[in-house]
């Protein structure tokens, strides 16, 4: 009888002893993911992953793995460790991630950037969880590269109703305003990240690239001074001004505040204008006041299924203020009466539309002393198009004429 409770008592000895052995080592790796994490030492959790993928082929440890290559920029490995994964995945986590990284390289027989395979993915996530903040955060990035600003818009906006990191998409929708040459709202949304202490080289060159672009120059070199982003801010000014947004803007990561911010930029904003004469001075909210109904923007983008032309007034457009009218040669004329071109000129509303070329071509406009904004559009491969209100948008109303693709 002592025999066979010494044989129990030393099973139970032997099985704890391997449970508290294994336990310590997995504690160990914790620790030691933890500080390779703290450190940013991405070469090593490549490792240590890889390692664990030997032991047990699970998808939470690609992730882990494809994680780790993604960080530290290499691109083809993390791509090649969720391929075995992907086609069978459901987790959204994993998708964004498979987006995140085909956004990042290019095809390897054509060139060009994956980012249309990027958006599949990215639309294969929202799927299964419609609630991912980070899928329309990235979703938006990659619309802005396709050209579609009003798809990124809606994209940024919906991230932001769902509560993914403010800043991130506080400075994405900022990033896309300056592209979209809407210098003002640009300000006010890097101005909110200036004043909740974040100073790093995005921010900084963005926030002085919009105050050149708004001819805040006095502000601009004391801004430019202040932060020593130059030591010659006279000729860097003269340089940003001729500069397109495009070659200056990018959608880097934010880098949090470390320790107390600095002085409010707002203040020193504020005595300025103070002192500035009047020719500089623009109004933070306002640049150009008028009584009538104000034409402040205008956009277009391709989505999948459809092509959209918003306009963007002060007051909501009504009926008797717009006419759509289709001629032969699939011809369609634009007609806004009573309007008044606040910040855009003929060009710019050209140029606007233009930015959607799969179905538009030979844009021409017009402003007649009357107030009536003209627009000629060459339509291709599209049914008849429908007007939408759509709400409310950074300066005003917005009505969209929605082009649907042919079957």
């Amino acid at each position: 009888m002592k025999a066979k409770y010494f044989f129990i008592f030393a099973i139970i000895v032997i099985t704890t002893g391997c449970q508290n052995s294994s336990f310590k080592r997995d504690l160990a790796e914790e620790q030691r993911i933890y500080i390779l994490e703290t450190t940013k030492n991405y070469g090593g959790l490549v490792e240590i992953y890889k390692n664990q993928l030997k032991v047990s082929d699970s998808e939470k440890t690609r992730f882990k793995l494809a994680q780790a290559y993604y960080l530290s920029m290499d691109y083809d490995s993390a791509l090649r460790a969720l391929k075995p994964i992907i086609n069978e995945s459901k987790n959204d986590s994993v998708l964004v991630l498979y987006g995140r990284v085909l956004s990042e390289i290019k095809n390897p027989k054509e060139q060009q950037p994956r980012y249309q395979e990027a958006l599949q993915y990215l639309n294969l996530a929202l799927e299964f969880n419609p609630k991912n903040g980070e899928a329309y955060n990235l979703k938006g990035i990659v619309e802005v590269k396709l050209g579609q600003y009003d798809a990124a818009r809606y994209s940024f906006m919906k991230s932001r109703e769902l509560f993914y990191d403010e800043n991130k998409v506080l400075n994405n929708l900022a990033t896309l305003s300056l592209l979209d040459k809407d210098y003002l709202t640009a300000y006010d949304y890097l101005n909110i990240l200036y004043n909740k202490g974040y100073r790093n080289k995005t921010v900084l060159h963005n926030l002085l690239f919009t105050l050149v672009k708004l001819d805040k120059i006095t502000l601009a070199k004391q801004f430019c001074k202040e932060h020593k982003l130059s030591n010659r801010p006279e000729i860097l000014i003269e340089e940003l001004k001729k500069v397109e947004p495009n070659t200056t803007v990018n959608f880097n990561e934010l880098v949090p505040p470390a320790g107390q911010m600095k002085k409010n930029y707002e203040k020193v904003k504020n005595a300025e204008e103070n002192t500035n004469n009047q020719k500089n001075n623009i109004p933070q909210n306002d640049i150009v006041k008028s009584k009538g109904n104000n034409l402040v923007a205008i956009r277009s983008g391709e989505h999948k299924s459809f092509s959209r032309i918003t306009f963007e007034t002060t007051s909501k457009l009504t009926k008797e203020q717009y006419s759509i009218q289709i001629s032969s040669g699939n011809v369609l004329q634009i007609k806004l009466f009573n309007v008044e071109l606040s910040t855009l000129n003929i060009n710019q509303i050209i140029n606007k539309i233009k930015n959607s070329d799969r179905n538009f071509s030979n844009v021409s406009a017009q402003y007649t002393d009357q107030g009536v904004l003209v627009i000629n559009i060459k339509i291709k491969n599209v049914t008849e198009p429908k007007i939408s209100y759509m709400g409310k948008g950074q300066k005003g109303h917005c009505t969209s004429i929605d082009f649907y693709l042919k079957n």
